[in-house]
C-alpha cells in the first residue's frame, strides 16, 4: 500500500480544518439566545464531530472511511440548518463555511479518497480497490441509513440539555440503537473490494457473493470493459457506470448471495462482471501484475 494520501483527501483535510473559523460563524449565530446548557452541549457536539472526522481521515482503514464520510456529510447538512436557524443572516464567513463544507463532503465521497482508505487493509503483496455501490442504494436507502446514524442521537442529547427529560431520554436510547444499526449498514459498503493478489484477483463483496471468489491469473484470457451484449455472470450488485468483464479459460464456481429466504448455491461460469470504483486504475493494476487486459 502506498503511504501517500491522494490530493483529494488532502483537500478534504484542509477544507475541514477551516470549518471552525468559517462555518463556526453560522453555528454561533444559530444558538444565540439559547440556554447555556444547550449552547455548551451544541458546541461540544460540533467539536466532537470535527475532531472525530479529522482523526478518522488520518487512518487508512475501511472503517475509518465510513466514519469520515458519515461525519463529513453532517457539515453541509448542519451548516444549512445553522444558516436557517440564524435567519439566513450567516455573514460572509458563514456562507463561505457552508461552501467549504459542501466541498469537503464531496472530497470525502470521491473515489480516490475511498481507494486510499480501502487499500489500508492490504497486507503483503496486495492491492485493494473499492467497488461502486449498488445504484438502487444511492436513491434513498443510503441517505436514510446516514440520517438514522447522525440525527436521533445528538437530538436526544440536545433535548436533555434543554431539560426535556422524557423525550430526550427516549430519543437518546433510540438514537444509540439507530446509530449502531445505520453505521453497520453503511460500513458494509466500505469493505467491498477487488483485491489483487499474487494468484490473481479476488472479489470480496457480501452484497453479491456468499464468499470471496478468486479469479486465477493463469486462467484470465481477458479483463476489460464489458461488451454491450454480454451474458457474463453479473457480480456488480447493480452498480452503475463502466462495468468490467473478466473472461477465463476454465470454469469457476462462485457462490452468489442468496435472496432472502433462498438457498445458497454455486454456479458455473467462465465470465463475470465487476464494478471497481475506478475501472482505469483496476486495469492498470491488472497489467502491472501480468493479467491480460483488453481495453476494447
Amino acid at each position: 500500500m502506498g503511504v501517500q494520501a491522494p490530493p483529494v483527501l488532502w483537500a478534504f483535510r484542509v477544507l475541514w480544518l477551516t470549518l471552525p473559523f468559517t462555518l463556526g460563524d453560522a453555528f454561533t449565530g444559530s444558538v444565540d439566545g439559547r440556554s447555556d446548557p444547550v449552547r455548551l452541549t451544541a458546541s461540544a457536539l460540533a467539536w466532537a464531530v470535527w475532531v472525530l472526522a479529522l482523526g478518522a481521515s488520518l487512518v487508512a482503514a475501511p472503517r475509518a472511511l465510513t466514519t469520515t464520510r458519515v461525519l463529513a456529510a453532517t457539515a453541509p447538512a448542519g451548516g444549512v440548518a445553522a444558516v436557517a436557524a440564524a435567519g439566513f443572516a450567516a455573514g460572509a464567513w458563514g456562507w463561505a463555511g457552508l461552501a467549504f463544507a459542501v466541498a469537503a463532503a464531496a472530497a470525502a465521497m470521491a473515489a480516490g479518497t475511498g481507494a486510499w482508505f480501502v487499500d489500508g487493509a492490504s497486507y503483503g503483496d496486495e492491492l485493494r480497490l473499492p467497488l461502486r455501490p449498488p445504484a438502487a442504494l444511492l436513491a434513498g436507502p443510503v441517505e436514510l441509513a446516514w440520517a438514522l446514524t447522525v440525527v436521533p442521537l445528538p437530538a436526544g442529547v440536545l433535548l436533555l440539555a434543554a431539560r426535556n427529560w422524557v423525550a430526550g431520554g427516549l430519543l437518546l436510547v433510540a438514537g444509540l440503537l439507530t446509530a449502531w444499526f445505520g453505521f453497520r449498514v453503511l460500513d458494509r459498503l466500505s469493505h467491498r473490494c477487488l483485491v489483487f493478489v499474487p494468484a490473481g484477483m479476488t472479489l470480496v463483496d457480501d452484497l453479491s457473493l456468499a464468499e470471496p471468489q478468486l479469479f486465477p491469473r493463469r486462467s484470465v484470457v481477458r479483463f476489460g470493459p464489458a461488451p454491450a451484449d454480454t451474458t457474463a455472470l453479473d457480480l456488480t450488485a447493480g452498480a452503475a457506470g463502466l462495468i468490467l468483464q473478466v473472461d477465463l479459460d476454465e470454469e469457476i464456481e462462485p457462490v452468489p448471495t442468496a435472496p432472502r429466504g433462498g438457498v445458497v448455491e454455486s454456479v458455473s461460469t467462465r465470465s463475470a462482471l465487476l464494478a471497481p470504483s475506478r475501472p482505469g486504475r483496476a486495469l492498470a493494476a491488472a497489467e502491472s501484475r501480468r493479467i491480460h487486459v483488453g481495453r476494447t
